[in-house]
């Protein structure tokens, strides 16, 4: 399976209000507020060091996320509207949005944080390290 990592700029990806329909689906709002907050220009994931990636498999959207600058704490970066569709999930999919950035923090803080509201979303970070 290849999963191509791309930087999400000027638009949401085609495909994400099925993303979204599926975060909802499962109980899940995080898919919402990123529609909502890109739509107002609130945040955009442009801050220096910040980025929102879409990771594509065989062209299908499997998942999104993002990192920003932490609001309690401005030397730190924050992983944030994180999502992997059920369909791609324990395929890599999360590994490698994580994994790209995670490299990009790695050159400009040593701390990032997160939030993980579910008990699958705690081990998979976990796993991570």
């Amino acid at each position: 399976m290849t999963i191509a990592i791309v930087p999400v700029l000027a638009d949401l990806p085609d495909a994400f209000d099925s993303l979204r329909d599926e975060a909802r689906g499962e109980g899940h709002t995080h898919m919402e507020r990123l529609a909502a907050a890109w739509a107002t220009g609130a945040t955009r994931f442009d801050a220096a060091g910040e980025a929102l990636l879409a990771a594509f498999v065989a062209g299908v959207l499997a998942g999104v996320g993002g990192m920003t600058i932490d609001p309690s704490d401005p030397t730190a970066f924050r992983m944030r509207r994180f999502y992997v569709r059920p369909a791609f999930r324990r395929h890599g999919v999360g590994r490698c949005l994580a994994d790209a950035l995670m490299a990009k923090a790695r050159h400009l803080t040593h701390r990032v944080v997160l939030n993980a509201e579910t008990e699958l979303a705690v081990w998979f970070w976990e796993a991570l390290g």
